[in-house]
Formats: C-alpha cells, sequence, structure tokens
C-alpha cells in the first residue's frame, strides 16, 4: 500500500495473508482505512473463477478503482523494480518487513524466480511490480539506424 508523487514510490503498509482470497484481502484493506484506493492487480485477477466472480469484480464491488493493465514479462517487471530501487525512486517504510524480506531473499532459479521452500516468496514483491509497472515502466526503443556517409 502507497503512494506515488514526483515520480517517488512511497511504500507505506503491506498486507500480507498467506492462504487467504480476494475477499479476504478486500475486507482487511477496508478495515485499515483503504477503500476506494487504486489496485494494480495481475491482469489474470480479470478472469472468472468457479464462483463466477472475477478478483477484480470483487474488488470493484468492495469500492476499489482497478487499474486496467496487461502483465508484463516477469524479467522486464523485475527489471524495473531494480532500476527504481537503483534511482532511490522506491521508499520503503521499514515496517514493511515481509516486502522487505521478499526483495532481499528472491533469486533467479533458471528461468523462473525462486519462490523458497514454502512457496511464499515473491507474491508481495510481484504487487510492488505490478504497480511501478503500471505507473512507471521501462520504455523500450526500437534503435533507429543511421546512415553514416
Amino acid at each position: 500500500v502507497g503512494y506515488y508523487t514526483n515520480s517517488i514510490f512511497y511504500v507505506m503498509d503491506e498486507v500480507f495473508l498467506p492462504n487467504s482470497d480476494t475477499y479476504k484481502m478486500s475486507s482487511e484493506l477496508i478495515k485499515r482505512g483503504y477503500k476506494g484506493g487504486l489496485v494494480f492487480p495481475d491482469s489474470t485477477g480479470a478472469n472468472r473463477k468457479t464462483s463466477g466472480r472475477s478478483d477484480h469484480l470483487i474488488l470493484k464491488d468492495d469500492g476499489f478503482t482497478i487499474k486496467p493493465t496487461h502483465n508484463p514479462f516477469v524479467k522486464d517487471r523485475v527489471n524495473n523494480v531494480n532500476r527504481l530501487l537503483r534511482d532511490g525512486k522506491i521508499i520503503i517504510d521499514p515496517k514493511c518487513k515481509k516486502l522487505i524480506e521478499d526483495l532481499e531473499k528472491v533469486v533467479w532459479k533458471g528461468d523462473n524466480l525462486d519462490e523458497g521452500r514454502e512457496g511464499q516468496l515473491t507474491h508481495i514483491s510481484d504487487a510492488l511490480g505490478y504497480w511501478t509497472w503500471g505507473l512507471d515502466n521501462m520504455v523500450y526503443r526500437t534503435p533507429t539506424a543511421i546512415k553514416l556517409t
């Protein structure tokens, strides 16, 4: 949970609910006073579930605004977060212990991010990645050929 101003991301709170669902997450966000906030979710959350309601619809029904998005490639998302961290554009409140732990422990294992033994790593840093990608992503430009004479 955070805000973005003057090209800086400020992470002021975290919500980490292991083995949870969107209903519980939405409820916790509302309980903490974040109802009506803008959410940058994983785009797969728009898919309908067996209950017939998508994660995005659940959040919308609870008063949140969903930022339409598409998932960037994982490496692009990770590189974008690393770029912003390197440039001092992400400020994380020290109380966000799970996010800090995630950023310190997640490593590449082959072509994938290693989720750790319990499979609990990457989720909270993924959330940071979707938010930062939604507001300040890397822009790729095709190099222009210059003819030298």
